[in-house]
């Protein structure tokens, strides 16, 4: 039996922490020994790992030396098969505990699709040590492509696999357009790569009439990279400033999302950059149309039969989005959903994405 250990910086409510969790949880009922390793503050998911009885062992260091010594500690006394990690820190942390030999396969996760990251110093520091992983799992084919331009030594390492996307059971009744309105559903952290302040600049060019046929919810962490709450309350005051109260809310991250998703029109991802984002695949497992920018795999996930692609750097290509779907009838609506469906269950069964992960384990 194989044993596992995931690392991950934390547990909160994160698109890559919600993938690991439910990687995990899969593994496990697949016979492996699972556990997680966290070195962070945040615990959002951790409820989901308690239900099928996976240790996860918190060592929470501020000092970053401690950390990398006490990580590379546990991962080499630990026994493991295959130690699997999600996120650049963590992958680093990964790799960096394989310097001076190994009996485990380090396998390391790319969540995102972010040019810039590759040209920083510390990104050719976290790439030089990706030498030391086994496997580079990408979770869309855009990152892959990114990898290979930049790191095209690394081709044997790296593959893709989609995300797993696993409903629960969902109680919540569908009424396309209620109230007469459009609603938008947004799932994501607030930061200024995901593009708040795109949406609500974008809210503001639409008339008068337009504004009361639409209304976004957006859910997600307020804060990211300790403490940092600026894009939140920058979109705060552009809501007050354009007097978008009535037409857009930004809220907390919820543990009802699949039942928010499933009450909304369309959901919605205006992002700069993305890996494979959660929200867009989990809107079209249960059967909704998608708006969202130019990203990530858009063109496999997108098209005319079930959603709107919008450019995410032009709030006029956002509000045209918004002008669509606001003109969109229900019986419209409900075969956008279908064919978002259909989609999904073509890219991301739990049956299908398991089988390649077994495969490389």
């Amino acid at each position: 039996m194989l044993k596992i250990l995931f690392i991950t910086p934390n547990l909160s409510s994160g698109g890559a922490e919600r993938q690991l969790v439910t990687l995990a949880r899969s593994l496990k009922t697949q016979g492996m020994q699972v556990e997680v390793l966290c070195y962070g503050k945040g615990d959002f998911y951790g409820h989901l790992l308690e239900e099928e009885n996976i240790p996860v062992h918190w060592y929470i260091l501020d000092n970053y030396f401690l950390r990398v010594v006490k990580v590379r500690q546990i991962i080499r006394n630990g026994k493991f098969s295959e130690v699997i990690s999600f996120l650049d820190t963590a992958n680093f942390l990964n790799n960096f505990s394989a310097m001076g030999g190994k009996k485990w396969r380090v396998i390391t996760g790319e969540r995102s699709s972010n040019e810039r990251t590759f040209s920083t110093t510390k990104g050719k520091i976290f790439g030089w040590f990706q030498r030391f992983s086994d496997v580079i799992v990408c979770n869309s084919n855009n990152a892959k492509r990114l990898w290979l331009s930049h790191y095209p030594r690394y081709r044997n390492k790296l593959t893709t696999i989609y995300n797993i996307v696993k409903l629960p059971r969902i109680n919540t009744e569908y009424i396309p357009k209620k109230d007469g309105r459009i609603h938008i559903i947004v799932i994501a952290t607030y930061r200024y790569s995901k593009n708040p302040i795109g949406v609500i600049k974008a809210l503001s060019l639409l008339n008068e009439e337009e504004k009361k046929k639409i209304k976004i919810d957006w859910y997600g962490r307020t804060e990211f990279a300790k403490g940092n709450t600026r894009a939140y309350y920058e979109a705060k005051a552009m809501v007050d400033l354009y007097k978008l109260d009535n037409v857009i809310s930004l809220n907390e991250s919820s543990k009802d999302i699949f039942e928010l998703i499933n009450q909304a029109d369309f959901v919605g991802l205006f992002s700069q950059f993305e890996g494979l984002p959660n929200a867009i695949c989990e809107g079209m497992m249960i059967g909704k149309p998608i708006i969202m920018t130019k990203v990530s795999d858009y063109d496999r996930l997108v098209d005319e039969t079930n959603g709107f692609l919008c450019d995410w750097d032009d709030p006029e290509s956002i509000r045209n989005s918004f002008r669509a779907a606001i003109n969109t009838g229900q019986e419209r609506l409900i075969e956008m959903g279908k064919s978002s469906l259909a989609k999904a269950k073509l890219l991301f069964s739990e049956e299908d994405i398991i089988k390649q992960w077994l495969s490389i384990l």
